[in-house]
This record gives C-alpha cells, structure tokens and sequence, in this order.
C-alpha cells in the first residue's frame, strides 16, 4: 500500500495541480491531507474543491477552524488573520459546513495522522524538535505518526531522541523505532525552499519519500497580490 501525504495547501492551486499531477502518475491507494487546506493563498474554493474529490481523509487544520471559530483569529499574527477573514468572505458555505465536521485525528492500519500535536490536538501546538513532540511520541498508536502544521519536513525519532530536517529522497524506516514525520507543506514551505512538498508512505517498503516539485509560484504570488492579499504572503512564496 503507498499512500500520499499531503499537508498545508493553503489555498495555492498551482502548487496543488503540480503535487496533484505527479501524485496521479504515481498510482497512490489513496491521499491523506493533514489540514490546513484553505488560509493565506488565492484559491480556496478550487483547493478545498478538489480535496473533496480526491483525498481519502482530510483533518482539521488551525485555519479551517479559524474560519469556523473567529475568536481563535486573535492567536493569529495579523497577516494570517487578515488571510482567514477573506477565506471566510468567499469561501462556498457547503465547505464551511463540511470544515466543522472535520476530524483532529484519524488512524488507520497503526498509522496516526494529525495536523498539530495529539496531545489536545484541538490547540494545534507545534513540534519542532523532540522535546516539543515527546507527549505526542507518549500517546502514539503504533509506530509512525504523521503531522503538519509547522511546514517544515521534519522526522522526530522517539527512541533515538532527535529530530532533524528532512531531505527529498527515500528513507528507509526501522521497525523498532517511533517516528513522527512531517512532510512539510503543498503550499507554503517555510525551509527557505521554495519548491512545494509532501510525501509518499509505502507500508510493503516500510519507506517514506519525500518529494520537493517546483510549481509556478510567480503565477501563486501574483493571484494573492490580485484579490488584495497582503503582499508578505505572496513574497515568501518566492
């Protein structure tokens, strides 16, 4: 079984068509997104509108339950709020019905998949190193858990105590081992690359892969300057 993992979208259609695009000639069993499919970009009906038709599980996401919960906005720097409450503007009302329904966790075959932490994954804390992840590493079913929220590809190893930034390439995983990995982000990697990421998980290999693809970022850029977006939002994608 190889399943696609996908994180923080954010509202960029082209980053998505092009991860969408390779995804498809990869002939995936399915695609699991790990929150955060609208905020800071664009297009969040077209990203929220092809996650529906195409991803298996989708999670709650920080931003998801911004739109949905404007009192969480003031925990917000004020470029991200200003982001959500244009989502919340001209986002269909059918998606914000379907964002309240969405769940925090999902697990299946001992695979564990959330957006920020599981320990209250309600409060989207962030892990970033082990130390920040050792409750999540506690509460772990089985061995691998996956997570988004700080955009950044990331493997914790519970075990071995470390963390570290992931490169794109195949690792092979220990069966002995605890892992939380992240694939970072579809549409806003914060690793001072550029290019989009996600991952692909094959259980038969026992392998994570992470995959780094450019996209069209000057057209992404250019749609958030358009519908007065903060011009930040659009340059950091560069």
């Amino acid at each position: 079984m190889k399943i696609a993992i996908m994180a923080d979208i954010h509202s960029n259609w082209e980053a998505l068509e092009a991860a969408a695009s390779y995804i498809k000639k990869e002939k995936v069993d399915g695609i699991i997104h790990l929150g955060d499919v609208v905020g800071y970009g664009a297009n969040p009906n077209e990203c929220f509108d092809w996650v529906q038709q195409h991803v298996d599980v989708n999670l709650m996401g920080n931003h998801e339950k911004a739109v949905i919960t404007p009192q969480i906005r003031e925990g917000f720097n004020p470029l991200a709020a200003e982001a959500i409450a244009w989502t919340e503007k001209v986002l269909d009302e059918s998606y914000r019905d379907i964002i309240r329904g969405l769940p925090y966790v999902h697990v299946k075959d001992r695979l564990v998949f959330f957006h920020g932490s599981l320990d209250e994954p309600e409060m989207f804390f962030y892990l970033k190193s082990y130390e920040d992840a050792v409750a999540s590493l506690k509460l772990l079913e089985g061995n691998i858990g996956f997570f988004g929220h700080t955009h950044i590809p990331t493997l914790i190893e519970g075990k071995s105590k470390m963390a570290r930034h992931l490169q794109p390439g195949v690792m092979r995983l220990r069966g002995n081992e605890k892992y939380l990995i992240n694939p970072g982000s579809i549409g806003q990697p914060r690793d001072r690359d550029p290019r989009l990421a996600f991952g692909l998980f094959d259980d038969k290999a026992y392998s994570f892969e992470l995959i780094r693809l450019k996209y069209d970022n000057q057209t992404a850029a250019k749609k958030i300057k358009s519908v007065g977006l903060p011009t930040y939002l659009a340059d950091r994608l560069l």
